[in-house]
């Protein structure tokens, strides 16, 4: 069965189901159920329904259904949470210059200014530099990630001097992964002065739509800039982030 699920998907699902067996040596109903239990006492409602819905899916892929548990109702947030603000944004770039990180410099910009997830940054490609824009696979379709002009023309001396296909690969000139892209993140965040919460590659996702809402309300370009398959995904960005609500 072929659901065509994002690498950041399968990876997850993966990692519930090693958690699952760290605890419990068969898959049944009655481990399901404590399983769950355990995962709403120890974590945060999203974490424990992201993984009660990977394990379902692996009760499906056993031919065992009957196994399934129900899922865990999610409050639907009215305003986006821990989004980097345009300081912050400025005050890590500002630390990677100076520092002379061009590398990460660059990574924190692209994020930033082409609003790609991070499933799609680490395979962003040097064609994108001559075409403006790169395409790939992603989450059952075709899509395309606009590179801004003046970003590209900034970033070429950069860029000249790799070697690589991609736009940015890892120390060693390897691919990097999406958790090498989120744990490096973390380190600068740390090491500047960034909120820990805010430190994570969909915070520069959501200051791109803000930003870009900011000069231009057209929330179906935005949508299609983004990538989202229903408007009403977009939408909560014409709502206040919680911190500009206070």
């Amino acid at each position: 069965m072929n659901l065509e699920r994002s690498e950041n998907t399968i990876d997850g699902y993966i990692r519930s189901v090693k958690i699952f067996y760290q605890k419990y040596n068969n898959i049944s109903k009655e481990n399901m159920l404590n399983f769950k239990k355990w995962q709403l006492e120890k974590w945060k409602p999203k974490t424990a329904h992201n993984r009660i819905v990977a394990l379902n899916q692996y009760c499906i892929f056993l031919n065992h259904p009957e196994y399934c548990v129900k899922g865990v109702k999610i409050h639907n947030s009215t305003a986006i949470e821990n989004v980097i603000t345009e300081a912050e944004y400025n005050q890590m770039l500002s630390g990677l210059k100076n520092d002379g990180n061009e590398r990460g410099y660059w990574m924190i910009k692209y994020l930033a200014k082409t609003g790609a997830r991070v499933s799609e940054f680490i395979k962003l490609t040097k064609d994108g530099l001559l075409n403006g824009y790169c395409e790939m696979w992603t989450k059952g379709k075709i899509r395309r990630i606009y590179i801004p002009y003046n970003l590209i023309e900034e970033s070429r001396i950069f860029f000249e001097n790799s070697e690589s296909d991609l736009l940015f690969t890892n120390r060693y000139g390897k691919p990097l992964t999406t958790r090498g892209v989120s744990q490096n993140i973390k380190n600068w965040a740390k090491k500047y002065g960034i909120r820990e919460e805010v430190a994570h590659p969909h915070s520069f996702r959501h200051l791109y739509a803000i930003e870009f809402l900011k000069h231009n309300s057209n929330i179906s370009l935005l949508a299609d800039l983004m990538g989202h398959s229903s408007i009403n995904t977009t939408s909560i960005y014409l709502k206040l982030s919680k911190e500009e609500q206070m």
